[in-house]
């Protein structure tokens, strides 16, 4: 069987967003194999797709520096060959590997990241505003010019995560849920300050859901410190389940398939919410949909910010990573807790 070598190492989210494509290309070429380049934690998004191996890359491990590239380049060349390198990551380390593949005669398509374009949505004055092509429409590009028509599922749902059901219903049997309630999850983080809504709203926020209609609140997050802050939230509300720490990435998104609606920032959790077709409310703060990083299959409902009219500066970065220019971060603060609730409300409404 022929195969495709594709480079893909991070983030979460964009890791993810592949599914669809690969999804897609597992189906229309079955004589074809992928073998994808990823962080090895995030090979449970593409378990269940036939025809797709994936190898971990440990760049901080041994395939760090360039001397691990080249082993890496080693391990690669004793799994082919390959048609053709995919690079769906347009880094130093995917060039690299790249012109490794080349000096063997294996010929590379790139992906085309507009990365012109969206500095034209972000500067700070005449500011260009459009559309640009999603993430997974980028994806979906490279293949194509290697000659390989793809058109992903839209909206898209992740395959059964079977290996993750005993996991997770030992961990719902745990809980104490009411019957017929909807499954609210809640994800509150994101990678940068400025795609963060104030933590210190959700408090009254689960006040007042809780208040409009019995309800199983899910508190989603990952590391130490977001693990303590959801915990703090907890103890506030007891009923809250806090998922944070508690289940593997596969338990996770197993859990997140039953979900009635997704609360989230312009996050990872958002694009594993989407992918898993839950209706998702992402509140966006110095970052934009129009960037092509929106809810993959979801439209206008699943998103909540302060318009452009009325904050013109937005959005003022691709990824939330440079500091507010007016300092104040309006385009977050300024979107009230009875916002967020009439919002959360209509999604579960429309949910059921």
């Amino acid at each position: 069987m022929k195969q495709l070598l594709l480079l893909r190492f991070s983030a979460m989210g964009d890791v993810a967003l592949l599914t669809p494509v690969v999804q897609a290309f597992t189906i229309r070429y079955p004589d074809r194999s992928i073998t994808l380049v990823t962080r090895q934690k995030f090979a449970v998004f593409f378990e269940q797709f036939p025809n797709v191996r994936i190898i971990g890359a440990d760049f901080e491990g041994q395939h760090k520096g360039f001397g691990g590239l080249l082993r890496l380049f080693g391990e690669l060349r004793q799994l082919g060959p390959f048609e053709v390198v995919l690079d769906a990551h347009q880094n130093l380390r995917s060039g690299v590997l790249k012109s490794l593949f080349r000096l063997v005669g294996v010929p590379s398509v790139t992906i085309d990241k507009g990365r012109s374009d969206k500095k034209e949505l972000t500067r700070k004055e005449h500011k260009i505003r459009r559309q640009l092509p999603h993430s997974v429409e980028r994806y979906a590009r490279v293949f194509d010019e290697a000659g390989f028509i793809l058109q992903p599922d839209h909206p898209f749902q992740f395959p059964p995560f079977t290996s993750a059901e005993d996991e997770l219903t030992t961990f719902l049997s745990r809980q104490s849920i009411p019957a017929d309630t909807p499954w609210l999850g809640i994800a509150p983080f994101a990678q940068h300050l400025q795609k963060m809504w104030p933590f210190d709203r959700f408090a009254p926020l689960l006040e007042q859901l809780y208040a409009q209609q019995p309800l199983t609140i899910f508190l989603f997050g990952g590391g130490p410190s977001e693990i303590d802050q959801l915990e703090t939230l907890r103890q506030q509300f007891p009923q809250a389940i806090r998922v944070a720490g508690q289940l593997s990435m596969a338990a996770e998104l197993a859990l997140i398939r039953r979900l009635s609606g997704m609360l989230c920032m312009d996050s990872g959790n958002m694009h594993l919410a989407a992918l898993s077709d839950v209706p998702v409310l992402s509140i966006w703060g110095a970052t934009h949909p129009d960037a092509g990083f929106g809810p993959w299959g979801q439209g206008e409902e699943a998103i909540l910010q302060i318009p452009t009219d009325v904050l013109t500066c937005r959005p003022c970065s691709v990824f939330g990573n440079k500091p507010c220019w007016r300092g104040d971060l309006a385009c977050l603060n300024d979107i009230s807790v009875e916002a967020v609730a009439r919002r959360v409300q209509r999604m579960l409404t429309t949910r059921d």
